[in-house]
């Protein structure tokens, strides 16, 4: 890949950081690393300046960026945060850097920089809806102690009080219990960090499976969730009109949550379409684009 033009790309998580380049001729490099908490967390911007600059380093094959674009979790709360990224990567890397939540570069890959709704269902649950004149409508995205109902670490963390209250023999026997640890060393951990988002979002998979081959207990987690799921979406829609959602992030990868999910989207006339592309190709439009609707939303430097 050239190192004269390289378009680096950021999407940041909770859980996972992924990093793509693009060179002139369309050839990638790809790096990815663990998830931050957050740039809303004191002392977020430098540490996510130092281990973007690390993983843009471990780039192969190497690149010189020309141009940031990121999708950070946390900007939206933290805006004075994802300036201070912008910054401090502008003048590591002597490029532009365009900085925006990672429901902005969602939205913004979902639908090629226009209008609709956007549902990101991960380690955290946030809706973004844009109408064509650039009015927007969020909901949720507050983080776990104050929202994100429904995302992976909501759905891990009933899983984790379900199978304890099983194994106590004070709640229903449930395949739970032997699909996820609850045992002193997890309970010391989750005590630790109370909002280890990450760490509950971990257990998310053995709920799914768990209520996938019928579980009741499992199940009635999941219908709550897809329930919870589908009226965030219809609150962010309906200040703007917009009635498509496309529907993100990593509880979207299980086909039978999704087609739940997408039961209960249509039963509130909201309608599905597949993505255009993803929160990376969000990414790379905002560094390249400065006329979306969504501007207002976007740190640059």
């Amino acid at each position: 890949m050239s190192t004269e033009d390289a378009i680096v790309c950021v999407d940041l998580g909770k859980t996972r950081c992924r990093v793509t380049a693009w060179g002139p001729d369309g050839r990638r490099s790809d790096a990815d690393g663990p998830g931050l908490p957050g740039l809303a967390v004191p002392g977020a911007p430098e540490r996510t300046a130092e281990a973007l600059r690390s993983l843009v380093a471990g780039l192969s094959p190497a690149v010189v960026p020309t141009s940031f674009g990121i999708g950070a979790a946390g900007a939206l709360s933290a805006p004075d945060g994802a300036a201070d990224l912008a910054n401090r990567l502008a003048r590591a890397f002597d490029a532009p850097v365009a900085v925006a939540s990672d429901i902005v570069t969602a939205h913004v890959g979902a639908f090629d920089g226009s209008a609709g709704v956007c549902l990101v269902a991960g380690t955290g649950a946030v809706a973004l809806a844009v109408a064509p004149d650039g009015r927007t409508s969020r909901r949720d995205g507050r983080g776990l102690l104050a929202g994100d109902v429904g995302s992976g670490a909501w759905i891990g963390r009933a899983g984790f009080r379900a199978a304890e209250m099983a194994a106590a023999g004070a709640a229903a026997p449930t395949a739970l219990s032997g699909l996820i640890d609850t045992g002193d060393a997890a309970v010391a951990r989750l005590t630790a960090a109370p909002s280890d988002a990450a760490f509950l979002a971990r257990h998310a998979p053995a709920v799914l499976a768990a209520a996938e081959a019928g579980d009741a207990t499992a199940q009635r987690i999941v219908d709550e969730a897809v329930e919870e799921l589908a009226a965030t979406a219809l609150a962010a829609a309906l200040p703007t009109g917009q009635r498509t959602v496309s529907i993100l992030g990593g509880l979207s990868g299980s086909d039978w949550f999704r087609h739940r999910l997408t039961a209960a989207l249509a039963a509130r006339d909201l309608t599905t379409r597949a993505p255009a592309g993803t929160a990376l190709d969000g990414a790379r439009i905002i560094a390249t684009l400065r006329d979306l609707p969504l501007e207002g939303f976007i740190h640059r430097a």
